[in-house]
């Protein structure tokens, strides 16, 4: 009876381990679930007023300032920070191809949802992961690190760091109004997708975009920087027709941009 009870134990353990091993070499099975994070409050940003509402952990309020030359409306300039969760080695071992494709609670994917007014002019969104950062793939050669997104009207740029040469990808008219009211940014470690509420979407997936996860000595926060109707690294570079913001953290594999 005891070797037969010792067989049975066996057994079901070497079949839960099977299981375990099936479950973990396939990661996106979880995605295909929608098994997506708890979903968090987020935070509210207002660039008609200048005011906000909502806090959100690993996030900082946002700065503000006024244009004192736009008579436009949505002309509230604004600043702000994330800090992303660095991901252990257990979950870098699940990555595919450098991304993270399955769901995964936890300050590691950002969604930055932008409403656009009528009225839009130059530099109407920067995001980046250096502080410095200021459009063109620019930085002040601070850090190797500094891929960025930003939205000069009507049209979208992406700059993939020093580490591949400032590497540039343009889409225009991702931002003409008056169609266009709508754009989404999802942002990971290695990782970005850009949707707008006309059909618009751009993956990238490198390791030339946005160090997230440890990979700078000197940013051990994992840093995200955002800026809104300016450029991060000053208002030397400024514009109109962000409205208001949304953001919150969202679940790696449910990347989608619904509500």
């Amino acid at each position: 009876m005891k070797n037969l009870l010792a067989v049975s134990f066996v057994t079901l353990a070497l079949v839960g381990t099977e299981a375990l091993v099936s479950e973990r070499s396939q990661p996106e099975i979880y995605a295909n679930k929608n098994i997506c994070c708890p979903r968090q409050n987020g935070l509210s940003i207002d660039l008609n007023r200048g005011t906000f509402t909502g806090t959100l952990e690993g996030v900082s309020h946002p700065s503000f300032q006024a244009q004192s030359s736009a008579n436009a409306k949505c002309s509230y300039m604004a600043t702000l920070r994330a800090n992303f969760q660095t991901l252990t080695k257990c979950l870098n071992d699940w990555h595919q191809d450098g991304c993270v494709s399955f769901p995964m609670c936890g300050r590691r994917m950002l969604r930055i949802d932008m409403f656009l007014g009528d009225d839009r002019k130059g530099y109407m969104f920067n995001v980046g992961d250096s502080p410095s950062n200021n459009g063109w793939g620019g930085d002040a050669s601070d850090t190797e690190n500094d891929a960025e997104i930003f939205g000069l009207y009507p049209t979208l740029f992406e700059f993939k760091s020093d580490l591949c040469h400032s590497m540039r990808t343009t889409w225009a008219n991702s931002l003409l109004a008056p169609d266009v009211k709508r754009v989404t940014i999802f942002v990971a470690n290695n990782y970005v997708k850009i949707t707008n509420d006309k059909g618009f979407e751009a993956k990238d997936c490198n390791r030339c975009i946005f160090a997230l996860s440890g990979q700078d000595p000197n940013d051990r926060a994992n840093a995200l920087y955002m800026a809104f109707n300016r450029v991060i690294s000053g208002s030397y570079r400024s514009g109109t027709g962000v409205c208001n913001v949304n953001i919150r953290w969202e679940c790696p594999g449910c990347d989608n941009d619904g509500n």
